[in-house]
């Protein structure tokens, strides 16, 4: 049976970032597993999905792409975009696989997690078994949408599970929710000539004292929200937390508030509603441990506070310092994991420039330390 050090489950930007973090042990044996392709969920990405986040090349001068997963690279510089839409960014990760060399094995679906009683875990694959000393999972929230989150969710069209906007017959439109999918939902149906009713529940581009674009709309979001705000085809209504979508006499369908408004769609409601909290690691759910409001329970250096040697990378990482739901917030964690793996088999550590200095002199290196920003 195969035996490695170290295995990272998923093949994303926080499973790739990750993989080149551990590149630089030397004498570490890893592996890379991914169920599709490198990329999958950014290759699912509707093709009119472009980044919130701008990329731009400031590598030579000591601050990294914040797109980027390794502090070389430039995803700007490989797609010669700004805002990348997804298969641009997947076939980066792609390019970044293949000039490292990395060890991703795609087409390796992990179908159980068993922890071994003395450390490690075995690992059962569709393609085979596999025994590993650590385990790093960095499956995404992308292919875990939350399609129910309130009754009669499963009557409605999820954002991702939309192949294409322009694939939409025509029509007038609602859209639920008031974040960044809610968001891009609304802007595609308008730019494709459609009418777009948006129920939000409350307006996320109001600034909150202390902007984080985690809680609060991204600035390319709220310029797209200027540009449709004055469209005619928009009508934006406030407050309306929905708590039910039926299927009335005719086929059609009925949104319910909880204030008692209603409102009648004759197409499915998209929902821009967001992804089930955890994500990816919900597949293993009953090795971390879960407060009070659905996150992962995580030590420092986002250890299972459960299961010892699990170890979480990607948008679910959280801490009481912030959320790093996004790839330039995630990607500074990695230093921390990998460092500690390295004392933990006594191998030689990352080295303190690399550690600290990853991200440029604008990065903030307590985060590579495991503080969280």
């Amino acid at each position: 049976m195969p035996s490695v050090d170290v295995t990272v489950v998923g093949a994303g930007p926080a499973g790739i970032g990750m993989a080149l973090a551990l590149e630089s042990l030397p004498g570490l044996k890893y592996t890379v597993l991914e169920s599709n392709r490198v990329g999958e969920s950014f290759r699912r990405w509707p093709p009119q999905t472009r980044f919130i986040t701008p990329s731009f090349h400031s590598n030579p001068f000591g601050l990294a792409d914040l797109n980027a997963v390794d502090a070389s690279s430039s995803p700007a510089i490989f797609a010669g975009a700004e805002h990348l839409s997804g298969t641009q960014y997947a076939d980066y990760l792609s390019f970044v696989v293949d000039t490292a060399q990395l060890p991703v094995s795609c087409g390796y679906r992990v179908l159980e997690v068993q922890p071994r009683r003395l450390g490690g875990f075995h690992l059962i694959t569709d393609h085979g078994e596999l025994d590993t000393g650590c385990l790093v999972w960095a499956c995404g929230e992308y292919q875990f949408p939350d399609l129910t989150p309130f009754p009669g969710g499963q009557w409605c069209l999820h954002y991702a599970q939309v192949v294409n906007w322009q694939a939409l017959e025509t029509g007038c439109y609602t859209v639920i929710g008031g974040y960044e999918s809610g968001v891009d939902a609304a802007f595609n149906l308008l730019r494709l000539g459609h009418r777009v009713r948006w129920l939000v529940r409350r307006p996320t581009w109001d600034l909150p004292e202390v902007y984080d674009p985690s809680l609060a709309l991204s600035p390319y979001s709220r310029e797209r929200l200027r540009e449709m705000e004055a469209s005619d085809a928009l009508d934006i209504v406030y407050d309306a937390d929905v708590v039910e979508v039926a299927i009335d006499a005719k086929g059609g369908f009925r949104i319910h508030a909880a204030d008692g408004r209603h409102w009648d769609a004759r197409v499915p409601p998209v929902l821009g509603t967001g992804f089930l909290k955890g994500g990816g690691a919900g597949q293993i759910a009953d090795l971390w441990e879960w407060n009070d409001e659905g996150h992962i329970c995580l030590s420092h250096i986002d250890e299972s506070t459960r299961i010892p040697g699990l170890f979480l990378v990607g948008p679910q990482v959280r801490h009481d310092q912030g959320i790093y739901c996004f790839i330039y917030k995630f990607r500074q964690r990695f230093a921390a994991i990998a460092r500690e793996i390295a004392q933990r088999l006594a191998l030689d550590p990352i080295p303190a420039k690399q550690a600290a200095g990853a991200w440029g002199p604008f990065g903030n290196a307590e985060c590579s330390n495991g503080c969280g920003c």
